[in-house]
């Protein structure tokens, strides 16, 4: 990866009157010198030197900087702990320290120091989300999410493979193994920047490849247009291929009265726009406008398939949260519009890096200011309400060490990590989500016929509501009658209503089998005929409307609502216990009871009549001082309605 994770770094460096050949016994001068020009790699041994010969915290705390920012994080920890001793360490040492702790996995070790900070930086929100994420760390399961993984070998080398994309049927990624084409710098250039090697990592700059998948056939992408002297990655593509955004160093002069004696000059990254003529070449677009590679950094571009509004991060810029943010640009008549921070829910105080899309719009990126599991872990942020919702994507596409610059390429997530294991520095890994278990999808069909003349009834409708969740679904029956809704698993009441047809009867049924068919038949009814009302039941000896009988109810309420033109009687029946005139009484009440609910559900009283029939109208044996069973007085206590006029 370019340089340093905590930062888009500074990278190209010049240094005017500044020898290479410092004494031995200054090492700690020259292991310093060295360090400012971010040459990590000869910086190490001499801090190392400088402290085995006077154990200092300076000494100490170069030794694990540098191995912190080169990413050897056993090498670090051991470093760290070695300042720890010397007891003049400071609270950003103890941070770095909690850090490169997590990268061990010692999350335990990572928050008692989290801790021992927070107590004299109780708001420092990037210690918060680190002690967050150390208490994920802690909990391995919770992290799993089900795929596969794998290292895409043919891709990688001994040296870091990241940032990778895909076009015309190509892989295209950044890789500083060694480069064949290393141009050499002129006699009389004094920039002093070596063009074979980058410092800060010991290896060739970074430079942009593509390939097939097949490592044999790897090769360099066009040379000057695209891989510059200095580092080249981040390609990023319109959804045709006809304009191209990577990240890009160059080398840019600056007078050395300016800079003065012994001073140092840094070039920092800067985003830069090709497009392809109509010969396929790759020509030179306008500069990005908001590059300034002297003063600040911009890199990890994305653009969308359209190709104009291009995702970026920097370490400058509108509402910066501290570290490196991302933000976006749209480009408006030819020209890029002012730079937009995505806001504190994507950006943290730490590092936001490598943003892209996916295919269904969910927001991808890497941050070590979210809770994570040490360095760069991936997130994926869905806008929901105004805001976006940000998710750790959990193991194993992050570990604690980075995890960085998601792309989802053909069904599968690519991302970049120096994790264990790898083949090198960073290699390039493609994780392919276990497929979800399809929810099986629940039927319910049939057909809707009328009793005398079975024939089908069109526009039926039906409703169907869901026992547990109490949602209702409606549908209507088609000219043949049928009616088909998926549903969910579970216990459903199906009603069915038709203007002139009835069905007091409610239908319940369990959708336990993927297809459940249920029939229905409706009946226009005659007048001054009983229609029993099914389930309708008083307390003994009383007349209030229960609330199981209110509910049985209103399917009489619908009935009314679909025939406005109705008038019906509201006969209730008693059995034959009790004395007459009690039970005359009782079920009149009862009768009086049924019509008051029904004028409060809205229907007029004009049209409604309440009869009490008492033990008048028995439909058995069970007269007075006749021996029944339970079931057979239940028959005889019931409500109907009776319709009068249509």
């Amino acid at each position: 990866m370019i340089a340093s994770r905590k930062l888009i770094p500074l990278l190209l460096l010049a240094a005017a009157g500044y020898s290479q050949h410092a004494s031995a016994q200054y090492a700690y001068t020259e292991a310093y010198k060295a360090y400012q020009l971010y040459n990590f790699e000869k910086a190490k041994p001499l801090f190392e030197k400088a402290y085995h010969k006077n154990p200092s915290a300076k000494a100490a705390r170069g030794a694990a900087d540098s191995y912190r920012l080169t990413k050897d994080y056993k090498q670090a920890a051991t470093w760290y702990a070695h300042l720890w001793e010397t007891r003049q360490f400071t609270p950003e040492d103890e941070l770095h320290y909690a850090g490169i702790l997590m990268n061990n996995q010692q999350y335990t070790d990572a928050l008692t120091h989290l801790d021992h900070y927070l107590q004299a930086n109780p708001d420092n929100k990037l210690a918060q989300q680190m002690k967050a994420g150390c208490l994920l760390g802690n909990q391995p399961q919770a992290m799993i999410v089900k795929g596969t993984l794998e290292n895409m070998a043919a891709l990688n080398s001994p040296y870091s493979d990241w940032s990778i994309t895909r076009i015309n049927e190509k892989y295209v990624f950044a890789s500083d193994r060694p480069y064949k084409d290393i141009r050499k710098s002129a006699f009389f250039e004094h920039e002093g920047i070596k063009k074979k090697m980058y410092t800060w990592t010991g290896n060739s700059y970074l430079h942009l490849y593509e390939t097939t998948g097949d490592s044999a056939l790897i090769k360099p992408l066009e040379k000057r247009s695209v891989n510059g002297d200095y580092h080249s990655s981040n390609a990023t593509y319109n959804a045709n291929g006809s304009t191209m955004f990577l990240a890009i160093t160059t080398f840019e002069k600056r007078a050395s009265s300016v800079l003065g004696k012994d001073s140092i000059l840094t070039m920092n990254i800067g985003i830069k726009e090709i497009n392809r003529d109509d010969k396929e070449r790759w020509m030179k677009a306008p500069k990005f406008p908001y590059n300034a590679t002297l003063q600040y950094s911009l890199g990890d571009p994305w653009v969308n398939p359209s190709g104009d509004t291009l995702y970026f991060t920097s370490n400058q810029g509108p509402e910066h949260q501290g570290g490196t943010d991302i933000y976006y640009t749209v480009k408006k008549d030819e020209k890029w519009g002012e730079p937009v921070n995505m806001g504190m829910s994507i950006n943290t105080p730490g590092n936001e890096r490598t943003p892209a899309f996916d295919t269904e719009g969910n927001f991808l990126f890497a941050s070590d200011g979210h809770p994570g599991l040490g360095g760069l872990d991936i997130f994926k942020a869905v806008y929901k309400s105004h805001q976006w919702l940000v998710t750790n994507a959990g193991t194993p596409v992050n570990s604690s060490h980075d995890d960085f610059a998601p792309a989802a390429l053909d069904s599968s997530l690519y991302f970049a990590s120096n994790r264990e294991g790898g083949k090198g520095s960073d290699d390039i890994y493609r994780f392919r989500p276990a497929p979800v278990p399809v929810k099986p999808v629940f039927v319910i069909s049939g057909i809707v016929t009328d009793r005398k003349t079975n024939r089908p009834l069109p526009e039926v409708q039906i409703t169907l509501r869901n026992r547990i969740t109490q949602t209702t679904i409606k549908i209507i029956t088609d000219k043949d009658g049928h009616y088909q809704q998926p549903v969910d698993s579970g216990k459903y009441e199906l009603s069915f209503h038709k203007t002139k047809y009835i069905t007091i009867a409610r239908d319940t049924l369990n959708t336990t089998t993927v297809n459940t068919r249920r029939n229905q038949q409706m009946e226009q009814p005659q007048l001054n005929k009983p229609i029993k009302i099914d389930n309708i039941y008083f307390d003994l000896g009383k007349s209030e409307i229960r609330p199981d009988a209110a509910k049985e109810l209103d399917k009489l309420v619908v009935i009314l609502q679909d025939n406005p033109t109705w008038d019906i009687e509201l006969g209730a029946h008693t059995d034959s216990r009790s004395n007459d005139a009690y039970n005359m009484g009782l079920s009149q009440r009862r009768a009086a009871a049924t019509v008051a609910y029904l004028v409060s559900k809205g229907i007029s009283a004009r049209r409604l009549t309440a009869k009490g029939y008492g033990e008048t109208r028995l439909l058995n044996k069970c007269a007075n001082g006749v021996k029944c069973s339970e079931e057979e007085h239940l028959r005889n206590r019931r409500t109907e309605f009776t319709i009068l006029k249509f």
